[in-house]
């Protein structure tokens, strides 16, 4: 994440926008259960658009492709996107459906459970992609998850795997991933959660993990970033595996490091820096935001990031 480099590194991003409300609660409830919350926090996100937030707060030139709805959400959303330096041309409006909302539950502890109602993210569709082709042709990585059609997905990589533009799928929900999105992936940075019902295989320890992704690369992804939280990153290439500790920072909100994660991943690959390389610069980008309330709201700029006091381990 060089910020004198003379040619930024080009992100298209396809994929979901919401809403989130995010409430802070002193535990998670149980059925049935009503109590009181601390607080009550509004902000963007969805995996698609925090994606494109982090590789753009990072020094990337993004364009996202996405569907919002005809509401207040959406001005808000596109506004939002656009402060941040996004090209916001290719998103189009639903008619019928509201912009994406998701209701997230945020603990003392800094657990979360989420609740997404797709709205307008449940209609971007192959033609949409089509109508970005000159955008994904232009761009150094392009990055897909599954909050939005899978064809859509598909269309992305496609069109990608033609201009020998880099793809990245972050496969979640997991249950939606098909073969022919692995075999046109050319990264893959999934979850322990999502590798193993991807996969089949149980993720316990670290051979578990090794294998997991070995399995992914037979079924024709080139590069794997396994996530583990807080027990780091497992990378797998062609050149070997690594494995990155995670930085020990003070977590307050969860919500939204993955995702951090990616973009940061996606914006060092397009640098040219080796996996592992970019794994760790990327875990990085994802300590910062747990260490804040909100998703967008968390994503570092790449000043701070830089400026940022690295474990000796992580330099």
């Amino acid at each position: 994440m060089d910020n004198n480099q003379t040619t930024r590194p080009k992100i298209t991003v396809v994929g979901s926008a919401n809403v989130d409300l995010t409430f802070r609660t002193p535990r998670l409830p149980v059925p049935g259960e009503t109590f009181a919350g601390h607080s009550l926090h509004q902000g963007m996100g969805g995996k698609g658009a925090n994606q494109a937030v982090v590789a753009a707060r990072l020094g990337a030139d993004v364009s996202f492709v996405a569907r919002v709805g005809n509401d207040g959400f959406a001005t808000q959303a596109i506004d939002a996107y656009e402060n941040d330096g996004i090209n916001t041309k290719f998103i189009r409006h639903s008619k019928d459906q509201p912009t994406g909302t998701a209701a997230i539950l945020v603990d003392d502890e800094a657990e979360n459970c989420i609740i997404v109602v797709a709205g307008a993210n449940a209609e971007l569709c192959a033609d949409d992609v089509r109508s970005a082709k000159t955008a994904i042709e232009a761009a150094d990585v392009v990055i897909c998850q599954l909050e939005t059609p899978v064809e859509a997905a598909i269309e992305a990589f496609k069109i990608a795997r033609a201009a020998n533009v880099l793809t990245m799928l972050t496969p979640a929900p997991a249950k939606l991933v098909t073969d022919e999105l692995l075999a046109l992936s050319d990264a893959c940075v999934p979850n322990k959660t999502e590798i193993a019902a991807i996969t089949g295989k149980a993720v316990e320890t670290e051979a578990d993990c090794v294998l997991a992704a070995q399995t992914l690369m037979q079924r024709g992804v080139r590069q794997v970033a396994l996530t583990m939280g807080g027990e780091g990153v497992l990378t797998l290439d062609h050149s070997g595996m690594s494995r990155i500790p995670a930085t020990q920072v003070k977590a307050v909100d969860t919500t939204g490091a993955g995702d951090a994660f990616t973009g940061a991943l996606a914006v060092s690959l397009a640098e040219g820096l080796p996996l592992s390389d970019a794994a760790s610069r990327a875990a990085i980008v994802a300590a910062i935001s747990v260490t804040r309330i909100g998703t967008q709201t968390s994503f570092p700029s790449l000043d701070e990031v830089n400026g940022w006091n690295l474990p000796e381990e992580t330099k």
